[in-house]
């Protein structure tokens, strides 16, 4: 079971093209083989084209599709037809790592998100200067989206030490704690080896979403609460070790939370709380995506 001869035709070959897109060249080769059980992959390499090979007069568009058919219904004759065309820049594998080249984009969500401040970064408090709870904002966030390749499954431990942390230096020209990441899914696929007219290689494509947040994404909740600091005379003091119930007018304890200090004593009545800030996702550096382009 062999290939017996191979004669390059021009009968059903052209060009074609669309407006904004590469020009498509075809070639055919008309294949004579010696058994009709003759493997095809062993028809379709005979003619020696393999994928990513130039063509003869136009060396940019490269070999990029085949088909092989039957020619003459007893598996005889068959006929082979190449594609050529540039390929699509988004899919021309890095030289360094033969993997194709990391894809950016842009992305838009709206989200509800809970509020404490006005536009001015004023504190949003009734009347009387107690906070507003359970107040929510609609969010349109920025976000980008990459996809990025793998050789192998290299991309598994990074999804866990890097999934839901935020930056902890400047990235893609913002400050600290503005970008959040997550790890959204990988896939495995194959790929044609570089040189070769079938042979394949397994490799991982894997999608991360980045979200930003000018105001970072420190949880900034109001400093307020029932219990204040107290010294040992049960008097409010910054400095003090122990706790006390937080006594309103009545002389009993508030039923609704006060506006603390920073030092965790009550402000007085009216005075209006502010908020204090925690940092809740883990700290980690994005320079392992590299920059967005």
């Amino acid at each position: 079971m062999a290939v017996v001869s191979a004669v390059e035709v021009i009968a059903g070959t052209g060009l074609s093209g669309k407006y904004g897109e590469t020009f498509v060249f075809s070639r055919k080769w008309k294949i004579r083989v010696d058994d009709p059980k003759t493997q095809k992959v062993l028809i379709s390499r005979f003619v020696g084209v393999k994928f990513g090979d130039g063509h003869p007069e136009f060396a940019d568009h490269k070999a990029m599709e085949f088909e092989l058919s039957d020619d003459d219904g007893v598996g005889m004759w068959w006929l082979l037809t190449v594609k050529y065309y540039i390929p699509p820049k988004e899919n021309t594998p890095d030289t360094l790592t033969g993997m194709p080249k990391d894809d950016w984009r842009a992305t838009g969500s709206t989200t509800s998100i809970p509020v404490f401040l006005d536009k001015n970064k004023d504190a949003i408090v009734n009347s009387a200067g107690d906070p507003i709870e359970d107040l929510e904002r609609e969010a349109s966030d920025f976000g980008l989206s990459l996809t990025r390749f793998y050789s192998d499954t290299a991309w598994s431990s990074l999804a866990q030490t890097h999934s839901n942390s935020v930056n902890n230096a400047t990235w893609n020209g913002s400050a600290a704690r503005t970008w959040k990441v997550a790890f959204r899914g990988a896939t495995k696929k194959e790929m044609t080896v570089s040189g070769s007219s079938n042979a394949t290689k397994p490799y991982w494509e894997t999608n991360w979403e980045f979200v930003y947040r000018a105001e970072t994404w420190d949880l900034s909740p109001w400093n307020t609460g029932f219990n204040q600091r107290v010294d040992s005379t049960g008097s409010p003091n910054a400095a003090g070790t122990a706790r006390a119930a937080i006594l309103g007018a009545d002389k009993k304890p508030v039923k609704s939370p006060v506006a603390l200090t920073a030092g965790g004593v009550a402000k007085p009545a009216g005075e209006k709380p502010d908020s204090i800030t925690f940092r809740v996702y883990p700290e980690v550096s994005f320079s392992v995506f590299g920059t967005p382009s």
